[in-house]
Parts: structure tokens; C-alpha cells; sequence
């Protein structure tokens, strides 16, 4: 019977050690009946309906009351046995204080899936115990709220039990719990001697004795110690043992810095589940047929449920309490952000996603819970320290402590040196958060400075990589608002390195301007990003920016604005080989620039025009409209809208069958493009010239002219035009009989190609397979 109460008391420490005025609010038994049933010294076993209240009000599950309940019976019907005997006593059935051995684990998750790296790094701890170093081996299981923490560290105790014969600790440190305060290392120590069988008159009234003797009670033991939820190194410092033959186990929402500096502790930091690891959890919970029948839906509601292990688990009990619902119902209902939060909640504090993040962000200083906030009005995928900056309008370095706190309480992750990103789940609690502490006027402030940040910033990047090319627009940008912090750009590489960063983003922002009403940083942001599109070759991004652009510029009615967002999707549709759009695009785009007057915007998209008949073989048509560019060009005295226009018309020239004819227009064209400083025209006419020289069979002249050509591309970033290059390079070795030089460039174009999926990769694919390298 005592070994009933020793366990009762246990119990009361895993739970965080609330007191007896907690457990009376919770139980609804009176604090003078709980202190009795709890008293170490009672002889007598306490009514089963106080046992089942106290234990239900440190937590436990369904299944371990359960085994209270019998435990209760069995040791009753005992004692009734041992009554019934003429002259026995009635000992007591518990094992002698003293030589007690704590077994304090809760019972492992039962739909444990998958973190094989993860137990293998345990795994490894245990081989790195090294008997006579005097160190304890400490891992420190960090992450983010719902992502496990607690369910692999008791699966992995339970794996490994066997090893420490000694006894298996465990205690919540509570240290995220609204309800309690948390537990303190003494209190904890105090229960850990309960377990051990320490009887209360030997144990110190002090807290750094009751520490001490925990200590020396585990001196030269094999003990395994599960500290769960901890707060801060300085709550699980004391429970260290001295013991070289201990494991503790330690986790924690933060990441512990000083318990991995300062003892040792291996960090063990724990990400969401792979995608394979969520299936195979949706498979366990609920069979292979909704799973694996339905992959499509399954992969969905894993993704909606940010693989976040709680969140997941919470809808599978949701779907498997309603067997004959397929899973694209419970996905359909969480595509809705706002309500998503709402559906992945089980009635019970620690089974709702929502309040198990609300503990992480209720234990942030301020100015950090004002940041994440924030961070949910920004579209993601991710941010740069300098983008979060300029959304909550302070300096850099202070933003920078901020995330890191962030990054510390798993509320972000960094990914990369200055980047970070939290998961939609986050997300949609920073978006509810915002909305009930931050009136509708900080939140467009902020949306403001998080739009001028990018604007600002892409202008700049596009200046220093694009500034001298027809495709990029006049921007009269505003000043930027007060507490914007864009991006330092200084060349050109480091100005497209800043847009393959940030595409994604930039798409995202675009939609988010359009979406809130700010119609002038849609176009204008969708103006900085159209050269880098067209020449990377990104069209769908294109297309969608481009789209989102004219939306903008029609609602507002400024003509030259819905000229150019015309003028991008006819170039869209003409790189897509959808000629008759491209052409209705295009010749809107022409006669909006002729209303508002821009004779130059009408030459530029008048040779977009020549291309797109070119892209249909209707040379004659091609030559006329670039001619008529040319004299308009001349008529506004633009000399690198001629180069253009002659490259033009001496390229169809030579498509058309007379290259000896085309060649002093190309040769006028890059005399012009090297005067005015015009790279990519330079690099257009130069392919041009190679052209001609091949089709003249003047093969060693054409290849010195394709190879300039290419420099040219590769040091101002126009990736998709760098494949043309490409091709035209190996045709010229391929005639001059090196068939192997020949594959190597088809393969640099092809590979360009293959990347952009786009049309053109299957005519070089078809030189590959004709001139096989016959080498190999």
C-alpha cells in the first residue's frame, strides 16, 4: 500500500508538482482529504474515488487511469486475502522503502512514426558513456510546440529502460504552462527522493540539501532521467547528476544554449516530419486504404497540417472517428487559414494546436511578441533579417536580437545565415494574434514599410542589373516610408543573387500589394521584377506578375501602366509560342504607348511584334515591322532602340536566306549597342553575327563572335538566352568536325532547357541523339 502512495506522490511530481489547492480546483476533493491520501505514513489505502479524482488532476490519460483503477483493486483484494487469514497480519505489500527503484516513465506515444536520424543520434549517446570521466551525458531535445519533443524522448526511454537498472526518473518542468509556475529544481529533487524511498524525516528541510542528497543518492548509479519541458538551463543545472553511468534526457521549447556551452549537453534540435514520415503516421493511425487510396488528398492534409506531428495527429483522430469520410473532406475544411486552428483541436489543452502555441508565445518579452506578430502579415515563404526589420520599423540590430530570440523558442527557423521562416500553422496563430492586439492602422503601417522595403530594394537591384535594357519600365518611386531598411545592393551578381533569393517572396508580395489595395506597389513591384523574369526564363511567374500588374493599373486607370502590363504578357505569350495572343497583347500595348504619347515604348514593342511574327516564319512581316521600329527609333533619335531594330532586321534577314545582305545591318547594330554601353544588345547582335557567319560557312569567324556572345549573357544573368547561345556554339563546332565539343555545348543548352521546361529542349535533345558521341 505504500508503494501505492509513493507512486501517487511520484505522479504528483511528474506533473509539475501543483499544489494541494490546484489539485482541490482540479479534483473537486477538499485539500485536507488530498494531503491525507498523499500522506507517506498512511497505513491505509485511500477510497478509489479520491484515487482516481487526484490522479486525473495530474493529467493522465484514459488508459493509465485505467491502470490505477486495477492497480487499486488488486492491492484491495489483497489486503482483503490476507484479512481473512486466521493469524496473519496485514503487511504491507509495497517493496521496503529503501530499496525502492523508480520506474516514473508514462507510457510511450503508440503511434511513435518514423525520427530514425534523430534515435540514432541517441543512440549514439549512449556508446559516448564513459565510465571514470566523471561526466553525465546530457541531450537536449529542442523544437517547436506539437513537434514531438515529449514522444521521442519517452520512446526512445522506454527503448533504452533496461540499461539503467537503477530506476527511470521523470518530471514535467512545466516550464510553458499557463496554469502553473515552473517547477523548481528543489521540488523536483524532492519528488525523485519520494521515488527513491527516501523517508521524509531523513530528507533536508532545505533545498540545497534535498539537491545534495538527490545527488549522492545517484552517485555510482545507473539511472536514466527524463526532464521534460524545461524552460531554462538553470531549472535542469541542479537535477545533474555527478554519475558517469546516467543518461538525462532533456527537452525543451528553447534551445538551451548555456545547458550545451556550459555541461556538455548535445544538442539534438527537432524539425517538423518529411513528408514520408507524416504518411507513414497517417498510415498507422488510419489504415493503408485512406492513405495509400488516396495519395493526392493525404499529401494535402499532411501539408495543410505543416507536418506538425500534434496537428497531424489530431486530424487522424478526427478522420478515423469518421471512418467513411475520405480525407479530401478534412482537407477542404483546413484550406481555410482562419479556421484552421479551430479544426486541429481535440477538447483538451494539450491535443489544440492553438493552445500549445499560445504557451511559446505567452512566455516572449514583448517586443519579440510584437515581431512574431508581425511576421504573419508577411507572405513567406521566408524573410531576411533586413525585410523583418523594415516590417516592424527598427533598426537591423535590434531585429536581429529578435529573431534570434525567436529562433531560440522555436517560434522561427533560420534558414541560412540571415533568413527565416515559420511554418502556416505559426502563421495563422501570428495572424490571429495581430488581430487581436493591433488595430487595422499598425497592421497597414507595417504592410506599408514591408512593401516599400521590397519595392525599394528591387528597384535598386534592377537599376544596377537592368537599368540600360528596354525592358525595364520608368519608375517614379515615392520616398520610402519612415523605418524601411532595404537591402545594400552594390553590383550587379550581387543584385541577382538578391533576386534568385527572393523570387518566390517577390511573387508572393506582389499578390499581397494587389490584394491589400496598394495598386501602385503592385505594378511598380511588378515592374523592378519583369527583366529578371524574362531573362531567367521563369514564365509562369511571368505571366502571374504580369496579370496582377494590369489588374493594378486598370483599377487606377493610368494608361502607360496598363500599356506596359500588356506589353509583358504579349512577351509572355510570344516566349510560350502562343503567337495569336502575344500579338493581340502586343498590338494593345502599341496603341496605348501611341495615346499617352511614348513614340520609344511603341519602337520597343514594335520589334516584340517582329519577333512574334518571326517566331511564326513570317520573315517579310518580321523585316517590315522592325523596319517601321527602326524609323521611329530614328525619329526620337535612340540609338540603342536602332542597334535593336538593325540586329532585328539583319536576323530575319538571314532567317529569310540572305545573310551577305543581313551583315552590315548587324555590323551598324553593334557599332551602335558598344556606343551607348548596351550589354545585352551587344550580346544579341554578336549571336547574330555568328549566325550569319555560319550560314556563310565562315565557321572559324562565327565562333569567336558566339563565344563573346555568351561571355556577354553569363555576366549579366540572362539565363534562359545563354542556351541559344549554347546550341548556335555547338552547330558551329559540329561543322568544323568536333562532334565532341559540339555535345558539350548541346548539353549546356539542354540543360538550360530542361531546367525552364521549356519547348525548345527537345530539338537540341534531337542533336544529341543524331550525333552520339562515339567516343563513349
Amino acid at each position: 500500500m505504500a508503494g501505492y502512495i509513493h507512486d501517487l506522490r511520484a505522479l504528483k511530481v511528474r506533473a509539475g508538482q501543483p499544489s494541494l489547492q490546484e489539485l482541490q480546483r482540479r479534483s473537486g476533493i477538499a485539500r485536507s482529504t488530498l494531503s491525507d491520501a498523499l500522506n507517506p505514513r498512511r497505513r491505509e489505502l485511500p477510497r478509489l474515488e479520491i484515487c482516481l479524482a487526484l490522479v486525473r488532476a495530474c493529467g493522465v490519460t484514459p488508459a493509465e487511469e485505467a491502470q490505477w483503477r486495477a492497480r487499486w483493486q488488486h492491492i484491495a483484494q489483497a489486503r482483503e486475502a490476507l484479512r481473512a487469514m486466521p493469524s496473519a497480519g496485514v503487511p504491507d505489500l509495497a517493496v521496503p522503502a529503501e530499496s525502492a527503484v523508480p520506474q516514473q516513465l508514462p507510457a510511450a506515444i503508440r503511434h511513435f512514426t518514423g525520427r530514425a536520424r534523430e534515435l540514432k543520434e541517441l543512440d549514439a549517446l549512449l556508446g559516448d558513456q564513459m565510465p571514470g570521466c566523471g561526466t553525465v551525458v546530457i541531450s537536449a531535445i529542442a523544437g517547436t510546440a506539437g513537434v514531438g519533443k515529449t514522444s521521442l524522448a519517452l520512446h526512445f526511454a522506454h527503448r533504452v529502460a533496461h540499461r539503467f537498472p537503477d530506476g527511470q526518473h521523470f518530471a514535467n518542468l512545466r516550464g510553458f504552462d499557463p496554469a502553473a509556475a515552473p517547477v523548481d529544481a528543489a521540488g523536483v529533487a524532492r519528488g525523485f527522493l519520494d521515488a527513491l524511498g527516501v523517508p521524509a524525516p531523513r530528507i533536508p528541510p532545505d533545498s540545497e540539501g534535498q539537491l545534495a542528497l538527490y545527488r549522492s543518492r545517484l552517485a555510482g548509479t545507473r539511472t536514466l532521467i527524463v526532464l521534460d519541458n524545461a524552460r531554462e538551463a538553470e531549472q535542469v543545472r541542479p537535477l545533474l547528476p555527478g554519475s558517469d553511468r546516467c543518461l538525462v534526457l532533456v527537452t525543451s521549447r528553447n534551445r538551451l544554449s548555456g545547458l550545451i556551452a556550459l555541461d556538455g549537453a548535445v544538442p539534438l534540435p527537432l524539425d517538423v516530419l518529411s513528408r514520408e514520415e507524416a504518411r507513414e503516421l497517417l498510415w498507422r493511425r488510419l489504415g493503408p486504404e485512406p492513405v495509400l487510396g488516396h495519395p493526392d488528398a493525404a499529401d494535402e492534409l499532411i501539408e495543410l497540417c505543416a507536418r506538425l506531428p500534434l496537428a497531424l495527429n489530431i486530424a487522424a483522430a478526427r478522420a478515423g472517428d469518421h471512418p467513411g469520410i475520405p480525407l479530401s473532406v478534412w482537407a477542404d475544411e483546413l484550406r481555410d487559414t482562419r479556421a484552421r486552428l479551430d479544426l486541429l483541436a481535440a477538447g483538451d489543452g494539450y491535443a489544440d494546436v492553438r493552445a500549445v502555441l499560445s504557451w511559446s508565445y505567452r512566455a516572449l518579452a514583448p517586443e519579440a511578441a510584437r515581431l512574431f506578430r508581425l511576421l504573419g502579415l508577411h507572405p513567406g515563404p521566408d524573410i531576411s533579417a533586413a525585410a523583418a526589420a523594415s516590417l516592424a520599423g527598427l533598426p537591423l540590430p535590434r531585429t536581429r536580437t529578435l529573431l534570434d530570440d525567436l529562433h531560440r523558442a522555436h517560434l522561427v527557423t533560420r534558414q541560412g545565415r540571415e533568413r527565416y521562416s515559420f511554418h502556416d500553422l505559426l502563421r495563422a496563430y501570428a495572424i490571429e494574434q495581430i488581430d487581436a492586439h493591433d488595430s487595422t492602422g499598425v497592421q497597414s503601417e507595417s504592410t506599408l514599410r514591408m512593401l516599400d522595403h521590397y519595392l525599394h530594394t528591387a528597384y535598386r537591384a534592377g537599376s544596377l542589373a537592368y537599368a540600360d535594357e528596354a525592358s525595364w519600365p520608368p519608375l517614379d518611386l515615392a520616398e520610402r516610408a519612415v523605418g524601411v531598411t532595404p537591402e545594400v545592393l552594390t553590383d550587379r551578381q550581387q543584385s541577382l543573387g538578391w533576386y534568385r533569393d527572393e523570387q518566390t517572396v517577390l511573387d508572393q508580395t506582389v499578390a499581397r500589394a494587389r490584394q491589400e489595395g496598394f495598386d501602385n506597389h503592385a505594378w511598380q513591384l511588378a515592374g523592378t521584377q519583369v527583366s529578371y523574369l524574362l531573362k531567367s526564363g521563369l514564365w509562369q511567374q511571368w505571366q502571374q506578375v504580369s496579370e496582377l500588374a494590369l489588374a493594378a493599373a486598370e483599377r487606377t486607370g493610368e494608361l502607360d501602366r496598363q500599356a506596359h502590363a500588356h506589353r509583358w504578357l504579349g512577351q509572355v505569350h510570344r516566349s510560350q509560342g502562343r503567337q495569336p495572343e502575344a500579338h493581340i497583347e502586343l498590338r494593345r500595348a502599341f496603341d496605348l504607348f501611341g495615346q499617352v504619347g511614348d513614340r520609344t515604348r511603341q519602337g520597343r514593342t514594335q520589334i516584340d511584334i517582329a519577333i512574334a511574327y518571326g517566331e511564326e516564319h513570317a520573315y517579310v512581316e518580321a523585316i517590315a515591322e522592325a523596319c517601321l521600329a527602326l524609323e521611329l527609333f530614328e525619329a526620337v533619335d535612340d540609338p540603342s532602340g536602332q542597334a535593336t531594330a538593325l540586329n532585328s532586321i539583319g536576323w530575319y534577314l538571314t532567317l529569310r536566306g540572305e545573310p551577305r545582305k543581313a551583315l552590315p545591318y548587324c555590323r551598324r547594330a553593334l557599332e551602335l549597342s558598344r556606343a551607348c554601353g548596351n550589354l545585352p544588345a551587344q550580346s544579341s547582335t554578336l549571336d547574330s553575327i555568328g549566325f550569319i557567319h555560319h550560314h556563310l560557312g565562315e565557321y572559324h569567324e562565327a565562333l569567336p563572335a558566339y563565344l563573346e556572345s555568351l561571355q556577354l549573357r553569363q555576366a549579366i544573368g540572362d539565363y534562359f538566352l545563354q542556351a541559344e547561345i549554347h546550341t548556335h556554339i555547338g552547330d558551329t563546332y559540329l561543322a568544323l568536325g568536333d562532334t565532341l565539343a559540339a555535345r558539350r555545348s548541346w548539353r549546356a543548352s539542354l540543360d538550360i532547357l530542361d531546367d525552364l521546361q521549356h519547348r525548345d529542349a527537345d530539338a537540341v535533345r534531337a542533336r544529341l541523339d543524331r550525333h552520339q558521341d562515339k567516343s563513349s
